[in-house]
């Protein structure tokens, strides 16, 4: 099955007290323990290969430790002294370190391989391959999984979440990247430090509460059918999660729509006014015109789990056909988000009706004159896998005495899962 890439949108603020305290019970999961192997071997670990940037000018590494400098073959080349500022650049299809070419990959790594180096003024931990490529160099962070979490984590939840929604983020994300590296066994990197996989920003982006997430959980992961999951994740389902298969056409059995538990209000419940004339300029931007609207076609939302050929099991819109003076056309849910600009696709029209004042029923006929649309819609992302303001919300309702509580926030968003200690 082909699965496109869902960018990970995460809302970045301090505001949690905009998850509302809220008495609904949470149905709780049973949780087994987590299953550990046998014999745990640190050696297990893996490194993961975080692509920060291609560039073509020269840039200057320092660490607080002394530096080795490593050929395409591992061999050493020379040391760089601790505190010292190096330089590093292209010349002629070579990496040069100091002005000097040496090869066409060149691996910069502390010989105390706990000491952070800088790259440009920011820290990072592991070491840094500098590859050759038409005149550029890609500048890759190889660094250990646990390591390369603690950069990642608090890029993607607020710290100040409770610690169970900051450890189930931490398996989250470290089972995504391992998911990602099985795929890109054969490419020269892994993952982007943007999010077209995970925010990772190195040594300057760790936060305590989050680095103790990633201890507590330390090589936990989430496995099907005994392999890591595409772990994704997006910022607020909207009172309910999706099935894979109403997003990318296939269907993966642990991404299945269920009920999400986010009370975040900028998140969950959103409303955009826009005009008819402006709703036409943009599908004609599109090229989806049909000249002056006249109707929607489009079941109305109703409560989520009763899916319709175009609404999936959750309420998001699968697709929509906009009728006009000049024609009909059928836009998928995921081309209208775009061409709209919204935060997702869980959304519905209301022609001339503003639905904070009425009934909330839908209304997709236009009048033809200034007609006033109001689009009201929930939730932030795509919607598949955990959502992490309803991650929040669970952890925040949990028994204080449940110390494993993150193992039902996951075992509730990722159905059929089994968690297990790698290493």
């Amino acid at each position: 099955a082909t699965e496109k890439t869902a960018t990970k949108k995460v809302v970045k603020t301090t505001d949690v007290n905009s998850i509302q305290a809220n008495t609904a019970v949470i149905t709780r999961n049973k949780v087994g323990s987590v299953v550990t192997p046998a014999t745990e071997r640190k050696e297990n670990m893996p490194n993961v290969r975080v692509l920060l940037g291609s560039r073509s000018s020269d840039a200057t590494v320092t660490s607080t430790a002394n530096m080795v400098v490593l050929n395409s073959g591992n061999g050493q080349v020379s040391t760089i002294s601790a505190n010292r500022g190096t330089s590093i650049g292209v010349r002629g299809g070579k990496i040069a370190v100091n002005g000097k070419a040496i090869d066409s990959v060149v691996t910069l790594k502390p010989a105390n391989g706990d000491a952070p180096f800088l790259f440009e003024g920011k820290g990072y931990r592991g070491g840094l391959t500098l590859r050759a490529n038409n005149g550029t160099m890609m500048v890759i962070n190889s660094v250990p999984l646990e390591d390369y979490l603690y950069g990642v984590v608090p890029q993607e939840v607020v710290p100040s979440w409770p610690a169970a929604a900051l450890e189930a983020q931490a398996v989250a994300a470290r089972t995504y990247a391992l998911h990602t590296m099985e795929q890109n066994k054969g490419k020269f990197y892994d993952v982007s430090n943007s999010t077209d996989h995970q925010v990772y920003s190195g040594v300057s982006g760790e936060s305590q509460a989050t680095t103790n997430a990633v201890n507590k959980t330390k090589g936990v992961v989430m496995l099907y059918d005994q392999r890591p999951i595409n772990a994704l994740f997006h910022s607020d389902g909207g009172g309910y999660t999706e099935d894979s298969v109403n997003v990318w056409g296939s269907d993966v059995p642990y991404l299945k729509g269920v009920k999400d538990f986010s009370t975040g209000t900028s998140t969950s419940n959103w409303t955009v006014t826009t005009s008819r004339q402006a709703l036409e300029s943009k599908l004609n931007a599109a090229s989806k015109g049909v000249g002056k609207l006249k109707s929607i076609q489009l079941t109305p939302l109703g409560k989520p789990g009763q899916q319709t050929s175009d609404r999936g099991v959750s309420g998001r819109i699968k697709s929509a056909t906009f009728i006009g003076t000049s024609g009909k056309t059928t836009v998928d849910g995921d081309a209208l988000r775009s061409i709209l600009g919204l935060k997702s696709t869980l959304f519905d029209f209301y022609v001339n009706h503003n639905p904070a004042k009425g009934t909330g029923k839908a209304y997709h006929s236009f009048t033809g004159k200034n007609d006033t649309i109001y689009i009201k819609g929930h939730g932030w992302g795509h919607g598949l896998g955990m959502s992490q303001w309803g991650a929040a919300e669970m952890a925040k309702r949990a028994n204080p005495g449940d110390i494993n509580y993150y193992q039902t926030i996951l075992r509730h968003y990722y159905s059929g899962i089994t968690l297990k200690k790698m290493y």
